[in-house]
């Protein structure tokens, strides 16, 4: 039985990289794609991965900032193991030393032995980069389908005529991308790809770890009724350089959140309260509808800044839907177009000074980077596919006016 040992050394103290290994955003940052870590000794913790692996134990011991120890159990292991992480300030720097121990020889242990092994190197590898730019290797090296995602629910399948009530839904496809290219339009639903159920958003990660940007992959899903396949290149992403300065980001999402109040009052000039309410089907969104989507999806930039400042960061964060009641309610107390841009400006107004006065984001370039990455990749994609929503609404209330006048 032979102890598994890996080095690096990390550009940042002892007490900034410590935070890496023992809070939930420290280990999603690097290694894992869900965390469940309290920081305290005799607690259990559990990480896992979008691929369906995991590893569980307790925690054994925490010294900030230089030990942490863990006992080790992944699925299928034989026994427990254990991880000793050990962290040695150094001028410029920290080297961190992961060992663990407790991993037998021969067959019953190798997978758990190859995954452990390169586990660790990917991840201190990645650890390196985003205490030094930020960027998340696991993202800036994965390809990307190029999809904007919507809502999809028991209630949504039915009404669209699909015969499944899980998947991913698509709003529309990112122009120039993989999945405009093939072809994939508004309101198909991916089912299936590279022959992997997709059942939510989570899945996609699964599906493209492993994949590199021009790998072309089978894909299923359903427009209707019909249920669809085809073969779809993977699409390099375009990585923007994201200031790892909090008020510096903040400056460039400012100008961002202008641009959207500015078109937002252009869209909305002229049109009437009954047309900005109307909804086409009982079921359906009005423009005012969509514009209380873009206040509540500002308040959600909002909790993400919170948590961050916080060192914690909540699982899962894009797998919840809309709730219409939630819509309805911002409404209740914004009752006009012209309460609601209020009520979006007063938010986007918040999320930047919370942002220019969050130096502690600067220790965080990871987490900044990720954040910041959501803003700056496909700049306005969301508040713009949800404009054309509110066009398409304004236009059906203008067309049942004329329906009426005729009648």
């Amino acid at each position: 039985m032979s102890d598994l040992v890996f080095k690096r050394v990390i550009p940042a103290p002892a007490e900034e990289v410590f935070y890496a290994f023992s809070t939930e955003q420290g280990w999603r940052d690097w290694l894992c794609n869900s965390a469940r870590f309290r920081p305290l000794s005799g607690r259990n913790y559990q990480l896992s991965w979008d691929s369906g692996w995991f590893a569980a134990g307790s925690i054994l011991n925490l010294d900030r900032p230089h030990t942490v120890e863990l006992s080790w159990h992944g699925p299928g292991d034989p026994a427990t193991s254990r991880v000793s992480i050990r962290l040695q300030g150094l001028t410029g720097g920290t080297e961190v030393e992961i060992r663990h121990s407790g991993l037998g020889e021969g067959q019953a242990w190798e997978p758990a032995r190859t995954e452990v092994k390169k586990g660790w190197e990917m991840g201190l590898e990645n650890l390196e980069s985003i205490f030094t730019s930020g960027e998340d290797l696991r993202i800036v090296r994965r390809p990307m389908l190029g999809i904007m995602m919507n809502d999809f629910t028991k209630e949504i399948a039915a009404e669209m005529g699909v015969p499944v009530s899980r998947g991913v839904r698509i709003d529309r496809p990112v122009e120039g991308m993989g999945a405009e290219r093939a072809g994939l339009q508004h309101d198909d639903v991916l089912v299936e790809m590279d022959s992997k159920p997709v059942r939510g958003f989570s899945d996609l990660g699964a599906v493209l770890q492993g994949h590199r940007a021009g790998d072309t992959i089978p894909v299923t899903y359903y427009r209707g009724t019909e249920k669809k396949s085809m073969q779809m290149e993977l699409s390099r992403r375009p990585i923007p350089e994201v200031p790892l300065d909090p008020a510096e980001l903040a400056r460039l999402v400012a100008v961002q959140y202008q641009t959207v109040r500015s078109e937002l009052a252009e869209l909305f000039a002229g049109v009437s309260e009954a047309e900005a309410g109307f909804r086409a089907e009982p079921d359906g969104w009005s423009a005012k509808d969509t514009l209380a989507h873009l206040i509540e999806a500002e308040y959600r930039n909002l909790d993400v800044i919170q948590d961050l400042l916080q060192d914690n960061e909540r699982e899962f964060p894009d797998e919840g839907g809309n709730v219409r009641l939630r819509l309805e309610a911002m409404q209740a107390s914004a009752p006009t177009v012209a309460s609601l841009l209020q009520e979006l400006k007063n938010r986007q107004q918040e999320t930047i000074h919370l942002l220019q006065h969050s130096e502690k984001l600067k220790a965080r370039k990871g987490a900044l980077w990720r954040q910041g990455r959501g803003w700056l990749e496909i700049p306005l994609a969301h508040e713009r596919g949800h404009m054309e929503q509110m066009k398409a609404a304004i236009q059906a209330a203008r067309a049942a006016q004329g329906v009426k006048a005729s009648a």
